[in-house]
């Protein structure tokens, strides 16, 4: 057999040009720049390869001139040459080796560009399901190689049973769906579609004709190895999303893993898996939305679930997209002269953790401070009916006008909309069974307490120092001196605005290129004029140590800091070259005057597995000093407590009864004018 009698088109192989390039912080591409590369390469023939925090770069034609401009840009760190050794017998051979480059070439500008942007998991299965079709695999051959794959990954626990078949649908969608007629797609989606295809073709008449010197199978699920890597999935996401692409075809049984790797089990809790076929049918993605809550347990409750389905949230925010009402993030609705948002309808799983805190219940009276569009109070207007009743509020004329309307559209005859200070409350329809705050607050709201029925429950979102807060799930303990919390969950909201309990935020933009801005609060101690200029000046990194896992929570180290730093902690979002925050939308800092330092991680593996340890990098004249304090209060809680460490609880009282709640460590003690809140560690 002459080996190219099928006349298959192969392309010349360059010998490709090699750089490993190193990012700031050696944090990996950030989305800016992994845009600036991107735009950088226009016009090349290059593919990538994202390892250790760094990118292997492969070009046609040497870039070093173009590299040394990136650095002088400070878009990346730094960059060295090497050789390419492409892994021809992975992927069949040297004709199966040509097909990879062609697809990888076709996909690489793309997936660079989208680094971080949403739902590039599910582009990238829409990908890899059109190559296994073009290479003529069923859908049983199909779920093999998902399992093959899998094997390559880490072993996961399953989703919990209430999500899985919700997710393993959603998955089937996207398996089986034509990725060619998406409804919206990102330039160029259709070459890459193209490029997949021919390759899965080509793969196929490669096997057929003996000259593949690999099986089919494990070759495809190489590419997806390298797809989700060009595609910035994390490697358990990989693996989720290898447990259900097996169980597309194979979900009547029940494997105990997809993995035979010896790597440990990572602890998964499986994300949404959205389809990016995108439906217009607003039941659809209302039933899908309520789905997804079920199986995260944001929803528990048969009445509140029912209210869920029931209430169309889209009607509530009829400037945004249908689609948009359904995603899982917050819509601005009023802005103020700077831009930032002063009023929004919240994240639904948001709004369901609130509502099952609450448990308002059929003939209830409640209070809701904070009506915005008038979506949660239209809920609440479901959970209490027939004869119960709602009375929701706001401080400005516009906002309750709009709820007014929303309300009136949508049949919520039990609801009321009205101008006035949630923190002073209603007196004149006193007593409440619950009051609800969808809007934070720096301190108990004193008015509202006289105003809660005996046994009433009061849903607050409180700030406990600086950015950080918790939604607190109050009621009276016993003779009803104190307060104890039934349930307390982190979030972060709106603050209250111009009336009893005003909680001043003061929003610092930083000065230079870019978006970082920093929260301040009125008891900070802070230079907020040297906050403008801080990021430029020289830095002080310490690493601690400490190190979290898959699915470790941050929101215990966030508390911690919060109690034991002078200042708390405050919310850094934005990105700006040289800024290395521990997460893509911005980081968590600790302030003291005129000098910051913020939150940072560098991820490595053990022998347990892949970590992320906590840095902290400091800015300003006490830098040093402030990095090391941060630092070590960070190791404290790591060596006293950890994530391993029972939750704490939470105990209030008012100013005057606060010498009743002692705690053994003063620094677990917050005091506030209306208030004392004690933090009980186990």
């Amino acid at each position: 057999m002459d080996w190219n009698d099928e006349n298959l088109p192969l392309p010349d192989e360059p010998k490709w040009w090699h750089a490993t390039i190193r990012f700031p912080g050696d944090a990996g591409a950030t989305p800016k720049a992994a845009t600036a590369l991107a735009a950088a390469l226009s016009g090349w023939r290059f593919h990538f390869l994202r390892k250790e925090g760094n990118l292997r770069l492969r070009t046609e034609r040497p870039a070093a001139d173009l590299l040394d401009q990136l650095v002088a840009d400070e878009v990346v760190a730094g960059w060295v040459g090497g050789i390419y050794e492409p892994e021809i017998e992975t992927f069949g051979g040297e004709q199966g080796m040509a097909i990879a480059h062609e697809v990888w070439c076709a996909d690489s500008p793309a997936a660079l560009a989208e680094t971080g942007s949403p739902y590039a998991r599910e582009r990238c299965i829409l990908l890899l399901s059109t190559m296994n079709r073009a290479a003529g695999l069923d859908p049983f051959e199909i779920s093999d190689v998902w399992a093959t794959f899998g094997n390559l990954r880490p072993a996961i626990d399953p989703p919990q049973a209430a999500y899985q078949a919700s997710a393993i649908t959603a998955m089937r969608r996207l398996v089986h769906a034509d990725a060619a007629k998406r409804d919206t797609t990102e330039p160029g989606w259709p070459d890459r579609v193209a490029a997949f295809e021919d390759a899965g073709r080509r793969l196929a008449r490669l096997a057929t004709s003996g000259q593949l010197r690999r099986g089919l199978r494990a070759v495809l699920a190489h590419h997806a190895i390298f797809a989700f890597n060009r595609a910035a999935t994390p490697v358990a996401e990989q693996a989720a999303a290898a447990w259900l692409g097996w169980n597309v075809a194979f979900g009547d049984g029940d494997p105990a893993t997809v993995s035979s790797s010896q790597s440990a089990p990572v602890t998964l809790i499986f994300k949404r898996m959205e389809s990016t076929i995108t439906t217009t049918d607003p039941a659809e993605l209302r039933n899908a939305m309520v789905d997804k809550f079920i199986g995260s347990s944001h929803l528990r409750t048969p009445a509140i679930i029912d209210a869920f389905r029931d209430v169309e949230r889209h009607r509530f925010i009829p400037d945004v997209e249908v689609v948009a009402a359904y995603v899982d993030d917050a819509v601005s609705v009023k802005n103020d002269r700077d831009g930032e948002m002063i009023s929004c309808i919240s994240a639904p799983s948001i709004v369901a953790t609130q509502l099952e805190q609450l448990g308002a219940e059929p003939g209830h009276k409640v209070l809701e401070a904070g009506a915005a569009t008038g979506y949660n109070a239209a809920l609440l207007g479901r959970l209490v009916a027939p004869v119960g009743r709602v009375w929701t509020v706001d401080v400005d004329t516009d906002l309750v006008s709009t709820a007014a309307k929303h309300l009136a559209a949508a049949g919520a005859s039990n609801v009321t909309a009205l101008l006035a200070d949630g923190a002073a409350g209603l007196p004149e329809h006193a007593p409440f069974d619950r009051i609800q705050f969808t809007v934070g607050a720096g301190d108990i709201p004193l008015p509202v307490l006289n105003q809660l029925a005996p046994d009433g429950r009061l849903v607050i979102p409180m700030r406990i120092r600086g950015s950080i807060s918790r939604s607190f799930a109050f009621e009276r303990d016993g003779d009803g001196e104190t307060w104890k919390t039934v349930s307390c969950e982190m979030a972060t909201f709106v603050p209250l605005r111009k009336g009893v309990c005003d909680d001043v935020r003061t929003v610092v933009p930083m000065a230079g290129e870019g978006n970082v801005r920093l929260e301040t609060y009125s008891e900070q101690l802070v230079d907020r004029e040297a906050m403008r200029t801080v990021l430029d000046e020289p830095s002080y990194q310490v690493y601690t140590g400490v190190k979290l896992r898959q699915g470790s929570p941050w929101e215990w180290v966030y508390l911690w800091l919060a109690c034991v730093l002078p200042n708390g902690l405050s919310r850094v979002p934005g990105r700006r070259p040289g800024f290395t925050p521990h997460f893509g939308w911005g980081s968590m800092a600790a302030l003291d005057g005129d000098s910051l330092a913020y939150l940072t991680v560098r991820e490595g593996e053990d022998t347990v597995g892949r970590f992320w340890e906590i840095g902290v990098i400091g800015h300003g004249p006490r830098a040093a000093d402030l990095a090391e304090q941060v630092a070590a209060a960070i190791q404290e809680w790591d060596r006293y407590y950890g994530n391993d460490a029972p939750a704490p609880g939470f105990r209030m009282a008012t100013a005057a009864n606060r010498d009743l709640l002692k705690a053994a460590d003063s620094r677990f003690v917050i005091d506030k004018t209306n208030s004392r809140l004690v933090i009980d560690w186990p």
